[in-house]
């Protein structure tokens, strides 16, 4: 090839470069429907590595409440005074409500049966009942137990480590009356409270027949209605022995209704021995109620739920009920504050705590159901 050939197709090269370069119509029509063909699949990666990055890091921030009830509803007996049990416990409600971070509202019911017919039908999720009226609402409703009530009757109200989480029932008779046995109360008046009174019925009566005693037989029992009514039969010699927790005792002494015997140390719920037992007898002057025996301890009553509500829930509940006790104010406000006592006992589970009610509802043959 010539040098002059050589520049002729130089020089027609160029011209067709540049006249493609000011070709508006052809170029930018091409241009976009070559370069996403070939550029498509490099761009798929990078659609997919973002998708996939929140895929990874999804489950650590999963909610550990989504299974949590969206209200915590709790079932407690009204009494005589539905709206005063309401107000008494105003102070736990809110406290439940902070620290769960959901709505609580606590309801009333008629009797303890009503309020465990609630559970069962999952209207509440959570009960104070009686002790025994708790254990029929495990077999009827699911019911499970958190943690143990502790009032006190001390003015103002303060926690007090160690306090018993049970109560004791007494049997009791007028100094004077030659009662002083088991034996002594064979043919006598006795005054139980009510046939449904744990402390005033059944754990004494219990306490009778593991003594030798047949209190339908060798007895003339009566049911006095109330616990200070039954302690004033006796104190106006209307019956020559009867029945009542032990705090009824120490009230009715307090408002100058009864001159009462009681232990030198005034510490209530503590078990004594027969010859502590003795000791106050003795000493007693004719005249005043005295103990002559003592009952087994009785459970406080427990703040149960359902058993089937999720377990970090439970533990939630259970762990906002423990902090009471820190909270000298609350415990002021309420009387009253929480203990869960059954490692302390050696015991597999708090629900342990009330098999000696259910021994005594065999003892007694009692229709669980049937009590109010």
């Amino acid at each position: 090839m010539t040098q002059r050939t050589y520049h002729v197709l130089s020089s027609a090269l160029a011209i067709s470069l540049a006249l493609a370069a000011c070709a508006p119509a052809v170029a930018p029509t091409a241009a976009p429907v070559a370069q996403p063909t070939q550029a498509q699949p490099t761009q798929a990666p990078a659609t997919v590595a973002p998708t996939a990055a929140p895929t990874a890091t999804a489950e650590p921030t999963a909610d550990p409440k989504a299974d949590w009830p969206e209200k915590f509803i709790v079932g407690m007996f009204g009494g005589d005074d539905a709206e005063k049990v309401l107000r008494d416990n105003e102070p736990l409600r809110v406290l439940l409500e902070a620290n769960l971070g959901i709505p609580v509202e606590i309801q009333t019911g008629t009797s303890y049966s009503a309020v465990i017919e609630a559970m069962r039908a999952g209207r509440v999720d959570a009960m104070e009942v009686g002790p025994f009226s708790y254990t029929l609402a495990v077999q009827e409703a699911d019911a499970e137990a958190l943690v143990v009530g502790v009032n006190t009757s001390k003015d103002p109200a303060v926690y007090i480590p160690g306090a018993p989480t049970h109560y004791l029932s007494m049997v009791i008779t007028k100094k004077g009356s030659g009662i002083r046995t088991y034996e002594d109360l064979k043919g006598v008046d006795f005054a139980f409270v009510d046939p449904a009174s744990t402390s005033g019925h059944l754990a004494p009566k219990t306490l009778l027949i593991k003594n030798g005693l047949n209190p339908d037989a060798d007895m003339k029992a009566i049911f006095a209605g109330s616990h200070p009514t039954a302690v004033l039969a006796v104190w106006e010699g209307k019956v020559a022995a009867g029945a009542t927790y032990e705090g009824n005792l120490y009230n009715l002494a307090k408002e100058g209704q009864i001159d009462f015997c009681g232990f030198p140390d005034g510490e209530q719920a503590k078990l004594r021995t027969q010859a502590e037992i003795d000791e106050v007898y003795d000493a007693c002057p004719d005249g005043s109620i005295v103990v002559i025996a003592i009952s087994d301890p009785i459970p406080n009553t427990p703040f149960a739920v359902r058993q089937s509500l999720p377990q970090s829930f439970k533990d939630a509940v259970r762990d906002t009920l423990l902090t009471i006790k820190d909270d000298a104010d609350l415990v002021a406000q309420l009387k009253f504050w929480y203990e869960d006592p059954h490692e302390a006992l050696g015991l597999e589970n708090l629900d342990a705590y009330y098999n000696y009610l259910r021994d005594i509802a065999k003892l007694l043959n009692l229709d669980l159901k049937a009590m109010k």
